[in-house]
C-alpha cells in the first residue's frame, strides 16, 4: 500500500463564510474609499461635494468594521488565543484597529494641531491596518494546517 502525505485542515476558530465575507467586503472598501478621498482631497484638492458619496461610503463602512471587530473579538480571537494560532499577527492588527480607532476619535473631537496630526495618524495606520489584515489571513492560513500524516493514519477533523 502506497503511502500519501495528507494535511488537515482545522475549523476550529476559523470564522464563518458570512462573516468573512463581511470582513474582506468592509476592508477593500473601507481602503478604497480612503484612497479616493485622500487622492480627491489631499492630492487633487477637489472641493468635498465632488466626492462626498465616499467620504459617506468609506464613514459607514468604518461603523461596520467595528461590528465585525467586535464579533471577531468574541468567538475568533478568544479560541485562537487559547490554540496559540497566529498570535502576532492577530495582535498587530487588534494594536493597528486600536491606533485606527484613536484616531478617528482625535479627528471627530481633537482640536487644532491634534486634529491635524490625526489626519496623518489615520492614512498610515488605516494602511497599516490593511496590510496587516492580509497579512494576518495569509499567515494564519499557514497556521491552521496540521503537519502532514500518513494515510493510514487515523485523523479527526472539526
Amino acid at each position: 500500500m502506497e503511502s500519501k502525505k495528507q494535511f488537515v485542515v482545522s475549523r476550529i476558530g476559523k470564522m464563518s463564510q458570512w462573516q468573512k465575507y463581511l470582513t474582506f467586503m468592509g476592508v477593500i472598501l473601507s481602503l478604497t474609499s480612503g484612497v479616493v478621498w485622500f487622492v480627491s482631497d489631499d492630492l487633487m484638492g477637489k472641493p468635498i461635494q465632488e466626492f462626498s458619496l465616499w467620504i459617506n461610503l468609506h464613514g459607514i463602512v468604518g461603523h461596520l468594521f467595528l461590528l465585525i471587530l467586535g464579533m471577531a473579538l468574541y468567538h475568533h480571537v478568544q479560541l485562537t488565543i487559547r490554540m496559540k494560532k497566529n498570535i502576532w499577527m492577530g495582535g498587530a492588527f487588534i494594536a493597528t484597529s486600536l491606533l485606527l480607532i484613536g484616531s478617528i476619535l482625535a479627528l471627530f473631537y481633537g482640536r487644532g494641531f491634534i486634529h491635524e496630526q490625526a489626519h496623518l495618524l489615520h492614512l498610515v495606520s488605516g494602511t497599516l491596518t490593511g496590510v496587516v489584515f492580509f497579512l494576518h489571513i495569509q499567515i494564519g492560513k499557514k497556521s491552521f494546517i496540521k503537519k502532514p500524516f500518513e494515510a493510514s493514519q487515523t485523523s479527526i477533523t472539526v
